[in-house]
């Protein structure tokens, strides 16, 4: 039975990301070349010398690399010259083999020449050699079409020097060529992490030196290893279901394009890599040195066994369920087994990042966000790590997924306990119960600290608020309108513990159980029969004039009506009139409420609607006019100068007037919650 060349390449998988594999697979070819030819020498890297060409277009064709890089001449083809022992009569009737096994001690299959063909129109080789101590050269190309011409030995007139073999890899295809690296140093670091494995092994690696015309100095292997490396590497054999692999620990200095991986080789050769998730193991770990990325290399003979054909990756499973998962070796096996010796590895690295994240995690909690620490008390360290690193809106976010997580979990085990096992004895039954009382606790807790902290940042926001900007302007009614309730809004729109901040003029407007609207025309206000048409002047009304108004309870006898209007923080100029005096304004929204008819929510009369009392409040910065309306309102001024009162018994306006002043509103506020942000380790202001 023949085998097809040109068949085995076309059937050959090689992704166009995976361009560079054939530039890589002849310098590991080189690299077994010098071995072999210095297969004697204890440490080959002062003995072999590989040379690695990057080909380019002989003209500039604006190649563009992104902003602030200079644009590069596409590469054509890559040149690999060696000085290792050549195309000898064996090595030559290997290559002639399709499928040669000469190296499979190596785990190598021969299959890297077809990458070459893959992705390269013409390769060419020129190969000098010593064989009974003659010195030989042989020159051939090599193709799909025409697999092997040419080859045949002449003697040579050389020096012992000049025994090596150069591969030319020429007419890199578009495709592959238009998806790799570009740069010589993009394409050594990529040749780097290729043959890490040579690098870190005892047995040394030749000196690899990348050329490229547009690049004004040769790169070294050697010198980007060191520059590369944090430290040295570390070996450790360990089984996995009777199967020995091997391990290299290695620390690279960090790079931002770098992660932490574990990376499966075969045949010497780096051939998939995983991210590594290993509790501290993040972007901020660091030694001594500075900061690190860990990169485990695996060996064995069984992945030698189970490699693709192309490289690019493994015959394994990621995990082995049910009758071979005893026998079987998967992904997850392996992982799982070299995860304790790369934690014994990183050892005081690890502890410390965990330590740093705990640091990280309380610190957060108990400046910003104390509603979490019921929470806290029911995870263990090993339940939660945080990134040092990591932003407060990414550990806000893990927190509030692990509370949810929480929640949920006494929800399942608040059901089982509703249908206790009859083989439970009373003790153990009452146990469960105070354990998941003592954790349902801790949520309410949560939620309640959630709830006091809202109020602190409402606190924040109101004191920027009313102060001037750098031009010296303040906020608009708006900004503090929406900050008491979104405009356009109702109870009904909103979470009850969300429905406004009222609170923050007195705590009986903290929760309302029948209605609260925000900037609802008296039309659409379900508690008035007040007709949107006969009053266009409050319909067309500029919405940071447009009054919350609200209905305190569901029944009859002891129902009122709270108006509350907000104006611009120093707001100067009211003059007498609904247009120009924020207290008369709201008394004429009452009156017009009280004119409608008074409703409950579900359409029912109030009966005496005209003599709910009424509460007004107006939010505005006591300035000189506004002090003067105040008094003009018979208002009285309290003590601290912040606020002025009264009660108006008039037959048509029976009402509670509240003046506040911001800094007054603000103060009062703080002050009745003080003891709260006290206890929740909130500062005051």
């Amino acid at each position: 039975m023949e085998s097809s060349l040109i068949g085995q390449v076309r059937n050959f998988n090689l992704p166009k990301k995976n361009g560079l594999i054939p530039l890589f697979e002849a310098v590991v070819n080189s690299i077994h070349a010098i071995e072999d030819r210095y297969s004697q020498a204890s440490d080959i890297s002062e003995l072999g010398e590989i040379t690695v060409h990057i080909v380019r277009e002989t003209e500039q064709t604006g190649l563009d690399l992104g902003p602030g890089r200079k644009p590069e001449r596409a590469i054509v083809g890559f040149t690999v010259a060696d000085n290792g022992i050549g195309f000898n009569s064996e090595n030559w009737k290997v290559f002639n083999q399709l499928h040669f096994t000469n190296k499979r001690e190596r785990g190598c299959r021969g299959v890297g020449r077809l990458t070459w063909l893959k992705a390269f129109d013409d390769v060419s080789i020129t190969s000098r050699f010593n064989e009974g101590g003659t010195l030989k050269a042989r020159a051939f190309r090599f193709s799909g079409r025409d697999e092997v011409t040419g080859g045949e030995p002449i003697d040579e007139k050389a020096k012992d020097q000049d025994i090596g073999t150069t591969v030319q890899l020429m007419g890199f295809r578009s495709g592959y060529a238009k998806a790799v690296e570009k740069t010589a140093e993009a394409i050594a670091g990529k040749l780097l992490e290729h043959t890490l494995w040579y690098y870190v092994r005892s047995a040394g690696v030749p000196r690899i030196v990348i050329t490229d015309d547009q690049a004004e100095e040769p790169i070294e292997l050697n010198d980007l290893f060191d520059a590369h490396m944090h430290g040295g590497s570390d070996h450790k054999a360990f089984t996995v279901k009777g199967v020995q692999f091997d391990i290299t620990h290695v620390k690279f200095r960090a790079r931002a394009d770098r992660k932490h991986v574990l990376a499966f080789c075969a045949g010497q050769r780096l051939v998939a890599e995983q991210p590594l998730e290993i509790k501290g193991l993040t972007a901020s770990v660091s030694d001594d040195d500075g900061p690190f990325r860990y990169a485990g290399y695996i060996v064995s003979d069984f992945l030698d066994g189970r490699v693709f054909t192309e490289r690019t990756g493994f015959d394994l499973e990621e995990e082995i369920d049910g009758l071979f998962a005893g026998t079987e070796i998967s992904r997850a096996d392996i992982r799982n087994a070299a995860s304790p010796l790369i934690i014994e590895f990183l050892g005081e690295s690890l502890q410390a990042n965990i330590q740093a994240g705990r640091e990280r995690l309380d610190e957060f909690v108990t400046k910003k966000a104390p509603h979490y620490l019921p929470i806290l008390r029911h995870l263990g360290d090993e339940e939660i790590f945080i990134d040092p690193s990591t932003n407060d809106a990414q550990i806000d976010r893990e927190l509030h997924s692990r509370k949810y997580q929480t929640e949920q979990q006494l929800l399942a085990e608040g059901e089982k306990l509703l249908k206790p096992d009859l083989s439970d004895s009373v003790e153990s039954y009452s146990q469960r119960v105070a354990e998941y009382m003592d954790r349902l606790q801790s949520v309410k807790q949560s939620d309640l600290a959630a709830y006091v902290t809202h109020r602190r940042v409402v606190l924040d926001l109101l004191n920027t608020a009313i102060k001037a900007n750098a031009d010296g302007k303040y906020a608009r009614e708006s900004v503090i309108h929406n900050l008491i309730m979104p405009m356009g809004t109702t109870n009904e729109d909103l979470s009850q513990l969300r429905a406004s901040n009222l609170w923050l003029l007195n705590e009986r407007l903290a929760f309302h159980q029948h209605y609260l609207g925000s900037d609802k025309s008296l039309s659409a206000t379900p508690i008035t029969g007040a007709g949107g048409g006969k009053e266009p002047d409050l319909a067309a009304l500029n919405v940071y004039d447009n009054p919350h108004a609200f209905s305190d309870t569901n029944g009859s006898a002891q129902a009122t009506i709270t108006i509350v209007e907000i104006k611009k923080p120093m707001l100067k100029g009211q003059k007498s009139g609904e247009e120009k005096d924020p207290i008369e304004q709201a008394l004429g929204y009452l009156r017009r409420i009280r004119d409608g008819g008074v409703m409950t929510k579900t359409g029912r009369q109030i009966p005496n609607a005209r003599d709910l009392p009424g509460y007004v409040y107006v939010l505005a910065d006591l300035t000189d006019s506004m002090r003067q309306r105040c008094e003009y309102a018979t208002l009285n001024e309290a003590p601290d100068g912040q606020s002025y009162f009264g009660w108006n018994g008039s037959k048509n306006i029976k009402a509670y007037i509240e003046v506040i002043d911001f800094g007054g509103l603000l103060d009062a506020a703080s002050e009745r919650n003080a003891a709260f942000f006290e206890f929740l380790g909130l500062s005051r202001s």
